[in-house]
């Protein structure tokens, strides 16, 4: 009974993550707390993360990090800590070889701080975005920007937590109804609320499928549960949206973000365009650490439809497009210009191409096939 009691604990806390979604903290100021403590409470907090990830985290195999051997290593240099900061860089340094973009600590004001850094550029330039936006005379309500572009619908959302939520996103795409194509933009998207990502994508389907897989660490004796667990996305809403739809994506697009992503690249009307996704899908959950700082454990690894990992691998689009706005003779955004020659393409209707050309944007574009 005990056993399926911490199972049935972990399928609450799979589905508590539905809700909370993931990303960078947004926890208050605090007041800072002091930057010595006994030696003793430096190696208690050491102990404490390093337990919580060998109870929690289910990618080490996957990373292939002994996390045994990373202990070993790094407890005697947290024993030898003369202050908060020196503990926390030993924290950083043991947890660096996991890659993993959803670890990090927060410091006793709130403040982020990353144990990786990936070295990936998104395929988005803010001034060519904004002149984008201001042609197309796109209405921006906080993370949300809608309207026409070369007479198809257009959303940009910037984020899937508040106060981006299901309603909002809901309103969106009521205006956007009769479209006859629509253009959804999440190069800029870092994540959020998970279950408002994937009841949106219940908007455009109207069959139920399983939109990816969940594993999750539970007791070993626990055996009569499957692995990964799949996640459903069913029809949702009184009409879902079947007209073509673009997706635009880039390495600025992580977690929540992916899940999106990974769901709508299956549906049949939907063509992903840009960049592969920065493959980060870990949903984080925050623990306090002492002496006023916390830190944050992924807790599940999640695979797409076709069964392969997103973490770190991100989500691939079907057509890769190269991002070089030098080469492009004017300060439109390139690929909101392929979006629309794609569904120009897909409706049997040509609304803008670039200047100098009549060419569909997609065709100026270096467009690998991905399907």
């Amino acid at each position: 009974m005990q056993c399926a009691g911490r199972f049935r604990a972990a399928l609450a806390l799979a589905g508590f993550a539905l809700a909370v979604g993931c990303g960078r903290p947004t926890t208050p100021a605090r007041p800072v707390a002091p930057n010595v403590a006994p030696r003793a409470a430096f190696i208690d907090q050491f102990d404490a993360l390093w337990t919580r990830f060998d109870d929690v985290y289910p990618s080490f195999a996957y990373k292939r990090v002994d996390w045994n051997a990373q202990r070993a290593r790094y407890r005697p240099r947290a024993e030898r800590a003369r202050s908060q900061d020196e503990l926390v860089a030993v924290l950083i340094e043991m947890l660096a070889p996991l890659h993993d973009r959803h670890v990090w600590l927060v410091d006793p004001r709130g403040q982020a701080v990353p144990t990786y850094r990936a070295n990936a550029l998104t395929n988005f330039d803010r001034a060519r975005w904004e002149a984008a936006m201001r042609d197309a005379s796109i209405v921006r309500r906080n993370e949300i920007g809608e309207g026409l572009v070369g007479g198809y619908a257009y959303l940009y959302i910037g984020t899937w937590r508040a106060p981006v939520d299901i309603d909002a996103l809901d309103l969106a795409l009521e205006r956007a109804r009769d479209a006859q194509g629509l253009i959804i933009d999440l190069r800029t998207n870092a994540g959020g609320s998970d279950g408002t990502a994937m009841a949106f994508a219940g908007r455009f389907t109207r069959r139920a499928f399983p939109a990816s897989y969940v594993e999750i660490r539970t007791d070993p004796r626990v055996t009569d549960v499957e692995m990964p667990l799949a996640r459903t996305i069913a029809p949702r809403g009184p009409w879902q949206f079947t007209r073509p739809v673009v997706l635009i994506t880039g390495r600025g697009g992580l977690s929540a973000t992916e899940s999106f992503a990974a769901a709508m690249r299956t549906l049949p009307q939907v063509t992903v365009i840009g960049d592969t996704t920065g493959g980060a899908s870990g949903n984080p959950a925050t623990f306090a650490l002492g002496n006023g700082w916390q830190f944050t454990v992924p807790r599940w690894l999640e695979y797409g439809p076709d069964r392969q990992p997103i973490e770190g691998r991100g989500v691939a689009p079907h057509l890769a497009m190269a991002w070089d706005p030098a080469s492009y003779d004017s300060m439109r955004d390139p690929l909101i210009d392929a979006a629309v020659g794609l569904l120009g393409e897909r409706t049997g209707v040509y609304r803008i191409a670039p200047s100098g050309s009549a060419d569909p944007p997609s065709r100026q574009l270096d467009v690998r096939d991905r399907h």
